[in-house]
């Protein structure tokens, strides 16, 4: 099987090891609570050549680590974590109430739950993609070529606001 990176003419084939360097130069912010799937993760994006890696084990953590002036190429963020949950970040970024990220940084949603609401609220939260846990290659590769592709665009901050995320909250 063969994914597009993004990039292009790229082509990503788990299969090919020549195919490994295709996200050298990226650098990405891999976010959960739990260090054994932030591993995983980050293995996976080595594995096709991303060596700039930041890891955050908290939603706290993570925001505190983006930067305007370095920013990451794409966000890998758990959803059911606390106090701040995955949805909350994505919300508060597409909001514009984090001034250090841009609003249309590029977010991959995991999480181990694939339920409507939860896929619902991300869907209206403009996530970029959203995989559900175990990871697997193929599809986290695919979840990485419409992060990394051009940027949607987005809309008015105040519509992010409006996004009822009460009803995901019960997978805390």
């Amino acid at each position: 099987m063969t994914h597009s990176a993004g990039l292009p003419g790229v082509a990503i084939n788990p299969a090919k090891t020549r195919d490994r360097k295709v996200l050298a130069g990226r650098r990405f912010l891999v976010v959960d609570d739990h260090p054994h799937m932030i591993d995983v993760v980050c293995e996976i994006l080595r594995h096709f050549g991303a060596s700039d890696l930041v890891k955050a084990v908290s939603a706290e953590e993570a925001l505190a680590k983006c930067s305007k002036r370095d920013p990451f190429d794409c966000v890998v963020c758990d959803f059911n974590m606390k106090p701040i949950n995955g949805l909350q970040v994505l919300q508060s970024i597409r909001m514009g109430t984090q001034p250090h990220v841009a609003r249309d940084q590029p977010f991959i949603l995991l999480t181990g739950h694939g339920e409507i609401d939860v896929v619902k609220a991300a869907v209206a939260l403009d996530v970029s993609a959203y995989v559900v846990k175990p990871v697997a290659v193929d599809i986290f590769l695919t979840a990485l070529n419409r992060a990394l592709a051009p940027k949607v665009a987005l809309h008015a901050a105040a519509h992010y606001q409006t996004v009822p995320l009460a009803a995901v909250r019960r997978f805390q």
